[in-house]
């Protein structure tokens, strides 16, 4: 009964690392799981900055134009570029800036700007 009992902890030991090195991926997965997500970053941050220069030449051109019709309607525009910014922007880092703060609060929520 004894060595039943070591026999099965002997065979249980030398499974375990087995079981280990099998639920771990492979570094070089996970290495270009990386290099893949950085670039889908990047390309994403660069669409942000070409939004970001858009909604500034939008703001240009309003602080420009003497006509309400013309003001409102480009108000509107930038609006919507504004939203669809904001959109991509929480898909790219999640609820809150860059994921942080937890619930969605954001950067002007709870902690920080005097919650």
């Amino acid at each position: 009964m004894r060595y039943s009992r070591l026999a099965a902890l002997l065979v249980a030991a030398s499974l375990s690392p087995a079981w280990a090195l099998a639920a771990d991926p492979a570094p070089a997965t996970q290495t270009q799981q990386q290099a893949q997500n950085i670039a889908e970053f990047d390309k994403q941050m660069a669409q942000a900055q070409e939004n970001l220069q858009k909604m500034q030449a939008q703001m240009e051109k309003i602080r420009q134009t003497q006509d309400p019709q013309e003001r409102q309607k480009l108000l509107q525009e930038h609006w919507n570029t504004m939203q669809g910014s904001m959109g991509m922007m929480h898909n790219m880092w999640g609820p809150g800036m860059m994921g942080c703060c937890g619930g969605g609060m954001g950067m002007m929520g709870g902690n920080m700007m005097g919650g």
